[in-house]
């Protein structure tokens, strides 16, 4: 088992201006529990497609707070219209625990491991999420009135280099958590709020506790 870390670093230097990386949802179709076939609209002829590999989000555009984030596993053949003039077509995995994907995401962003962000392979060998529940209530009857719940992603304490490998994806502030190795697969988009690392000769060894986006 390998866990890689997916950041944005930027677009590169000459890389296509016309990527097709994001577009209205034109049709999608569930899988199973775990995945889900999206077509989307380029909007203009895409000059890459979306890879396995890559990472999707899915989200409603005028609420935020409803999105899904998916591990692509598979590039499908785009259909040609009455699905759009540049419909591209993927199927992508998820977790249910975390994510719902949902009809009223009707926007999906691609991010692309080739053309917009760096990867870094072998972050770590295991990983552990773990749930915080809370909720507050009124009365003697304890009725709840506000409810949350928080996902954390650990990551072990191997040793890891810290320039040339972690310390840019840690700051980096379009961060995913990614486990291929699984079936389904799984991406969660992550961020560090606050850490201090102890580095040694350019090694540091920790667990590392990323707060999930949900």
């Amino acid at each position: 088992m390998a866990v890689d870390i997916l950041y944005d670093n930027g677009r590169p230097p000459l890389s296509p201006s016309l990527a097709g990386e994001n577009g209205e949802i034109l049709f999608s179709q569930s899988v199973d529990a775990n995945s889900v076939t999206i077509i989307y609209e380029a909007g203009e002829a895409p000059e890459f497609t979306p890879a396995a590999g890559d990472v999707a989000i899915a989200y409603n555009q005028d609420d935020y707070s409803d999105f899904c984030v998916f591990y692509i596993t598979n590039l499908v053949g785009g259909p040609t219209p009455p699905y759009g003039d540049f419909p591209i077509t993927f199927t992508a995995d998820y977790d249910p625990n975390v994510y719902t994907f949902r009809s009223t995401q009707n926007v999906v962003t691609i991010y692309s491991e080739e053309l917009y962000s760096s990867s870094v392979a072998n972050f770590a060998n295991t990983y552990r999420v773990s749930a915080n529940i809370e909720k507050a209530h009124y009365s003697d009857l304890m009725i709840a009135y506000s409810k949350t719940i928080k996902y954390v992603a650990v990551v072990d304490d191997l040793k890891r280099k810290f320039w040339g490998f972690a310390k840019d994806a840690l700051y980096a502030d379009t961060l995913f958590l990614i486990d291929s190795c699984q079936s389904p697969a799984k991406a969660y988009k992550v961020t560090v709020n606050s850490d201090t690392f102890e580095v040694f000769n350019n090694n540091f060894k920790k667990t590392i506790p990323f707060d999930i986006a949900v």
